[in-house]
């Protein structure tokens, strides 16, 4: 069955107020949290921590292993995959908005203070991993000035990938993007989906747990992923049962249930409508 997110073994988000700066400590298995293509409108520095985290983009692949970082840049179409290997997935992803960043590069002088960043590739920087450490036992220890420790040292890891990015692995760009979801929004969304079946799931449910009106958060939605809210749940309902079918070997009505589906006529009917196949023919074909 789909884990509620309390079940989750780790999912920690640490926000400043304006929600320009903060992190997301976590930890996935496989179908735990999957996720679609989409965009959202901050950076994104993903450090993998154990196992691998897959990042597929509109015509690339990478793959971020333990002690190396990758930084999803705004506006970019991605979509990422966690349990690679049968092996959790561990991480801490830094969240970062362009004027919080534009702020750093000036005071920094690097050569891109009158532009956006465009960051590419894997880098690995011991600094960075050491300040993780850091930043992971001051949010677990609860002591006074906890905000305004997390919030130093979250600057801390950015000047460092600053500092040491490679400028080869850098492109200056101009950000035009239109109104989307803030990650944290986008980020709940899907963890709302990934962890309510079929019959449980309600939009308006999903909306006051992000805390969007419907009509925003269905318009700000289209803006991140290219489709609508219930097209993307039943996306990634389907992808969840190909991976029952195909790889835990499932039956199709043993699939149907575990996806919250009461009738499995229902379930079929989706299953082929979104991929031209029954679900008889996916498990069989592979």
């Amino acid at each position: 069955m789909l884990a509620a997110p309390c079940n989750l073994p780790l999912s920690r988000i640490w926000l400043t107020p304006d929600l320009g700066l903060g992190f997301h400590y976590f930890q996935y298995t496989t179908s735990q949290y999957d996720g679609l293509p989409h965009t959202h409108g901050e950076y994104c520095l993903v450090a993998c921590l154990s196992g691998q985290i897959g990042f597929r983009y509109r015509s690339a692949e990478q793959v971020a292993r333990a002690g190396e970082v990758v930084i999803v840049n705004p506006g970019q179409f991605h979509q990422c995959f966690f349990g690679i290997g049968g092996l959790s997935s561990s991480g801490l992803t830094v969240i970062v908005r362009p004027s919080v960043l534009r702020s750093l590069v000036q005071a920094m002088s690097l050569p891109f203070h009158s532009s956006d960043i465009r960051f590419m590739g894997t880098h690995r920087d011991e600094d960075v991993l050491e300040l993780i450490d850091k930043l992971i036992n001051e949010f677990e220890a609860q002591r006074q000035g906890r905000a305004t420790m997390l919030e130093l040292l979250l600057r801390q890891i950015v000047i460092c990938l600053l500092r040491s990015w490679p400028l080869t692995l850098m492109q200056p760009g101009e950000l035009d993007l239109p109104p989307q979801l803030p990650w944290v929004q986008m980020h709940r969304a899907t963890e709302f989906m990934n962890s309510h079946g079929k019959n449980s799931f309600r939009l308006t449910d999903l909306c006051a747990d992000v805390g969007v009106s419907p009509s925003r958060f269905i318009s700000l939605f289209k803006n991140s992923s290219g489709i609508s809210p219930h097209f993307y749940y039943n996306s990634l309902l389907v992808l969840k049962a190909r991976r029952l079918l195909q790889i835990e070997r499932a039956s199709t009505k043993e699939a149907a249930y575990a996806l919250g589906f009461k009738n499995v006529s229902h379930f079929c009917a989706l299953f082929h409508q979104l991929t031209g196949v029954t679900p008889r023919a996916d498990h069989v074909d592979h």
